[in-house]
């Protein structure tokens, strides 16, 4: 958009002022934009403009402008993205604390959750964003709960089914949760699911008091 500006300006006023404004924007940012910058020279140096000095200083003021409006967001943006990168690696530690949670299932995790923990009031909004929520059905006078609902983000649904399954393996804590639920006559899914459901209360206590998991704290 800015090489649009800077190559309207050529265009509008005839003047040559702008031209090194436009390489030195081609040297600053991606070279394989140089040969649309190149034809917008060309067809300034051949166009028919107009003089007039208070135009002329007003238009490079605001390419000046722009040049330096487009410098510091690059580096605002910058900030903002070593800021999330610390605090996601934050709680990236504080997850990979649960034997059978690894990196990658972690940060698969925070970034479908949104990023942030502080977002969700409670540990059941996460579930419900998953889908991992219970339907609710009604027959006559009696209510109650059926399948998950699956309505949520499904990508957010399978890293958590993944990480359960994971920690039902490793962690002592959800496997004897798991088969807890099992004898209670539970089938594999469900069982699994309830599972799940106990490992976002704790993976929600974990990240909003920023602490590691603790088997002691946590059986």
């Amino acid at each position: 958009m800015l090489l649009l500006w800077l190559g309207l300006y050529q265009l509008a006023t005839g003047s040559s002022h702008c031209e090194y404004s436009l390489s030195t924007f081609c040297a600053r940012r991606y070279c394989n934009i140089a040969r649309f910058a190149e034809a917008l020279l060309k067809a300034a140096r051949s166009s028919v403009g107009t003089d007039s000095p208070a135009k002329d200083m007003i238009l490079k003021q605001n390419i000046m402008l722009l040049l330096y409006l487009e410098d510091a967001l690059q580096e605002i943006t910058g900030m903002l993205i070593e800021v999330s990168r610390n605090l996601m690696e934050e709680d990236i530690n504080i997850l990979t604390s649960i034997k059978g949670i690894g990196n990658k299932a972690a940060a698969t995790f925070l970034i479908e959750m949104g990023g942030s923990i502080n977002q969700f009031e409670r540990s059941g909004k996460i579930i419900a964003m998953a889908g991992l929520d219970p339907a609710v059905y009604q027959s006559g006078k009696h209510e109650g709960k059926g399948k998950i609902t699956k309505r949520g983000n499904r990508h957010l649904r399978k890293i958590i089914w993944l990480m359960t399954t994971k920690v039902i393996q490793y962690t002592d804590i959800f496997n004897v949760y798991y088969l807890k639920r099992r004898k209670e006559g539970l089938p594999y899914k469900m069982a699994v699911l309830a599972t799940a459901h106990k490992l976002i209360r704790v993976v929600y206590a974990m990240l909003t008091q920023r602490t590691t998991f603790c088997l002691q704290a946590n059986s």
